[in-house]
């Protein structure tokens, strides 16, 4: 039976309005369904990242700490042993740190956190990979996809508009950026909706301002889950 795929709500308020979206997050973790909530380096420096993480695992929810690490060896692992000692989720990497991360990952077996290993931001698009790696957006996610794979990263991170390159991978693919017809913004320059995003094989899905700046939270959060469990 292939497991129903995970939603991750962004709490990208925080840091700037600490009380107000963690009584939002709340209220949100009372719906049923696969979700949990992912919380931004800007917090975890600002709280502290065992003060941050605490905070947020008390909504009983999965937590996805999205620190987006590339760094030397010594300062990534230091960095996830005080992460899994927390008992967090999901962490996530460039995969352009490449031979730098399995040290790394090692440092996550055994345990319930699972890594990610970042292609592209959904922020960047053809244009942005054609100056930077003087390839396509798909070529380059691609390539970057089989780095973090061959690095030993539980799955990756990428636009959900690629994710057609990335099906022989048999891994964890997730897709941040998650927008709707009835919600548009101008925030991911490569974006797709929650079915699209499953119907090509994601697993986990991030989604934020959709829900976090709805008048009705909690009616666009099962909004959200109706139309990501829809196949």
């Amino acid at each position: 039976m292939t497991p129903e795929p995970e939603l991750f709500i962004a709490l990208d308020g925080l840091r700037e309005a600490e009380s107000e979206t963690i009584g939002v997050a709340k209220s949100l973790a009372e719906v049923n369904g696969n979700f949990g909530f992912k919380i931004n380096l800007d917090y975890l420096l600002y709280r502290g990242v065992e003060g941050a993480v605490r905070n947020i695992q008390q909504l009983g929810r999965p937590v996805f700490a999205d620190i987006k690490m590339w760094n030397g060896t010594r300062t990534m692992i230091s960095v996830v042993e005080d992460i899994v000692g927390l008992g967090v989720d999901y962490l996530n990497v460039y995969a352009l740190a490449d031979t730098l991360i399995p040290k790394m990952v090692r440092v996550t077996r055994g345990t319930k956190t699972k890594v990610l290993g970042v292609t592209v931001l959904t922020h960047f698009d053809d244009a942005y990979c054609q100056r930077h790696f003087l390839r396509p957006l798909v070529s380059t996610v691609e390539h970057l996809a089989s780095v973090a794979v061959e690095a030993g990263c539980d799955g990756i991170i990428l636009p959900g508009t690629t994710l057609s390159v990335v099906e022989h991978l048999d891994t964890i693919k997730a897709v941040p950026g998650i927008r709707f017809p009835w919600y548009q913004d101008d925030r991911h320059e490569e974006e797709v909706d929650a079915q699209t995003a499953v119907q090509h094989g994601a697993k986990i899905l991030v989604c934020g301002s959709p829900i976090m700046k709805s008048d009705n939270k909690v009616a666009a959060l099962n909004r959200v889950l109706t139309e990501m469990n829809s196949l």
